[in-house]
């Protein structure tokens, strides 16, 4: 069976826009296409660590099933350190402190009578076991549209609503916070349903990933992928 892996930016430049590769099962798992992928191209082994792969546009966790005729796409995660925000202005993702008063800002509409803003920090102690710091990182082109995405959900879902999220990455020691969603409507009720719906969707869908750093180890966790390292190679 031929798959075919679409390539973008650098890895297009060095091995074309698309590999296409055999295996013999109808069905694999991403995490047998990365092994197929080192396998055949070793000197991609180490571009292949910090990349993703995504599976009909959508990020794919490593025990995702596809087929041959399925769209593959391989892509490396080159965040930087810029502050990334969205055209409409409400959905960002930084490396710096994020300030709570301006992501609320952003959602203040005089015809609003109930806002609210959920400040995401980092806890000392989780089931017994002491953190040191998190380490976020992001596939931040997927995470601004997912971030959108939400906001779109809630608006159709609690029409004349205004959401705001920001997201940040790198370093986040205890105390301090990692996100903040401010959500802004006309009565209090459909704030409250909106701002939880905002919460749990971002672990749902947002390709965000945080690295809890113990003072006797460290784990990959996946929000909405489990918990996996997004540097391994399987």
């Amino acid at each position: 069976m031929q798959y075919h892996i679409q390539l973008f930016a650098g890895m297009a430049e060095q091995f074309g826009d698309v590999i296409t590769m055999e295996l013999s099962q109808e069905t694999v798992t991403i995490a047998d296409i990365r092994t197929r992928l080192n396998e055949l191209y070793p000197e991609i082994a180490s571009q292949l660590s910090g990349s993703f792969f995504t599976h009909h546009k959508k990020l794919a966790s490593p025990d995702e099933l596809v087929l041959p005729s399925d769209a593959i796409a391989l892509h490396q995660s080159a965040p930087g350190m810029e502050t990334v925000v969205s055209k409409c202005g409400l959905y960002a993702i930084t490396y710096d402190p994020i300030d709570a008063d301006e992501v609320t800002s952003k959602v203040h509409d005089p015809s609003h009578g109930a806002s609210l803003t959920f400040n995401g920090t980092t806890r000392e102690f989780t089931q017994g076991q002491r953190t040191v710091l998190l380490e976020y990182e992001a596939y931040v082109p997927m995470a601004m549209n997912t971030m959108k995405q939400i906001g779109d959900e809630i608006a159709d879902r609690w029409p004349s609503t205004r959401t705001a999220i920001t997201h940040r990455l790198g370093t986040v020691r205890i105390g301090e916070t990692s996100v903040v969603i401010a959500v802004s409507a006309a009565h209090r009720d459909a704030c409250y349903e909106a701002s939880r719906h905002a919460i749990e969707r971002l672990k749902q869908i947002v390709p965000i990933w945080k690295k809890e750093v113990w003072e006797d180890g460290s784990e990959w966790k996946g929000h909405q992928l489990g918990g996996w390292n997004p540097h391994n190679t399987p």
